[in-house]
């Protein structure tokens, strides 16, 4: 099912907004390369340069879901899939669910 010209345009709306949320959060660590997100699907995905690594970390896919904590938007991140073996692996044993505190104007383009 092709995605309506609306639905893209609000997505390629949204990563840049959160591009602008996040790089600087991210800068400590690394470089993001590209983000893309559907929010039909409810899935992102990225390519991330990390400081000291020679090939950048793929985020091939990741839902999420968007939740509230009282005021509080919370995106939950899950099912991530990663290029790195040994990442993959602390992802399933340790971290089944990401938790990212998220301004309301971004959730307002989530959902």
């Amino acid at each position: 099912m092709k995605r309506s010209l609306i639905s893209r345009a609000k997505d390629a709306t949204l990563e840049k907004a959160v591009l602008m949320l996040f790089r600087p959060k991210v800068e400590r660590y690394g470089e993001i390369l590209r983000f893309k997100l559907d929010t039909s699907a409810k899935v992102l995905s990225a390519d991330i340069r990390l400081r000291g690594e020679p090939i950048p970390l793929v985020i091939s896919e990741a839902h999420y879901r968007i939740e509230r904590q009282g005021k509080q938007a919370v995106l939950v991140l899950h099912n991530i899939k990663t290029s790195k073996e040994w990442l993959q692996n602390l992802l399933e044993d340790r971290f089944q669910e990401i938790r990212l505190k998220i301004p309301d104007v971004v959730r307002s383009l989530i959902d």
